[in-house]
């Protein structure tokens, strides 16, 4: 069924997603006070500063890079996202020779992250995520124009298990004691200055802390690694991640590399379901 294909790969595609939301950020408590005023808004601070540079001892100090240990590392990943509240995302994701780019916004609400989100190339697609539910729409689907609504409440089905993908308090639990934390060195991400982070994780406790079925394993590389730069304010700016997926009888792997970047933290964004007139429900989904 083409339904259950999509769902398959989009599944896919909201878990690396929510994976680098998790594994975004660092801090300590003089950078996420001020978090939502990221190194996005440099620009806006220097003018201020020039305008009158008899207040400048006035003006809060920025930021400064500093490395965590692997046990601060999670718990100032949530802070300082929440205190953002909102961002944008870019993705890029390739497999098999076909790439997918998906482009988006994202803020955090009392359910968890509610999503708005389009993607381009070999599965094109638009998404809502909000509440306990989940929107597509999508030529593959035979909707036609109308969203396709799926139930994200019940936790052993497969939407369910994307339901918990996307709630950040799982992915705390999931992500709180990596197998390894490396500070990899410092580097600009479009003009900002980051911390370049490696991420280690065991893909069995990460299953088990989803509780994502074990035999999911079976599906994964022995180490999940992702690379994540951190601007001083403690918000994520660029995440990749590359893995080998091995293949069923022993065959040749399939290598999958992900890329995304955020941007936009602290803004207002509007993610609202659609109309009930443009929404359609399949049974069973």
């Amino acid at each position: 069924m083409r339904v259950p294909s999509l769902a398959r790969r989009l599944g896919s595609a909201t878990l690396v997603l929510t994976m680098g939301v998790g594994l975004a950020a660092c801090s300590d408590d003089s950078g996420s006070t001020d978090s939502s005023s990221s190194a996005t808004d440099e620009s806006s601070d220097d003018s201020t500063t020039s305008d009158d540079g008899a207040d400048e001892s006035e003006e809060p100090a920025e930021a400064s890079l500093a490395e965590l240990s692997a046990d601060d590392f999670y718990p100032a990943v949530m802070a300082a996202m929440r205190e953002a509240e909102s961002f944008a995302f870019e993705t890029t994701s390739g497999s098999a020779g076909q790439t997918q780019t998906m482009t988006g916004e994202a803020r955090f609400g009392d359910d968890g992250v509610e999503m708005k989100a389009s993607s381009t190339g070999a599965q094109a697609m638009e998404m809502i995520l909000v509440g306990k539910a989940m929107y597509m729409k999508s030529p593959d689907l035979g909707t036609g124009d109308k969203w396709l609504k799926i139930d994200l409440s019940d936790p052993n089905s497969l939407f369910g298990m994307i339901g918990k993908a996307t709630d950040p308090e799982v992915m705390f639990k999931a992500m709180e004691a990596p197998k390894k934390l490396e500070l990899v060195g410092t580097e600009d991400v479009d003009g900002v200055e980051t911390n370049h982070y490696r991420i280690t994780l065991d893909p069995t406790q990460y299953l088990k802390a989803m509780e994502f079925p074990a035999a999911m394993a079976d599906m994964l590389p022995d180490e999940l690694v992702t690379e994540m730069w951190v601007d001083a304010d403690d918000l994520p700016r660029k995440f990749t991640q590359t893995m080998e997926i091995p293949a069923a009888g022993g065959g040749k792997p399939t290598t999958t590399t992900t890329e995304g970047t955020y941007s936009d933290f602290g803004t207002d964004v509007e993610i609202e379901e659609p109309p009930t007139s443009e929404v359609t429900e399949q049974p069973g989904m």
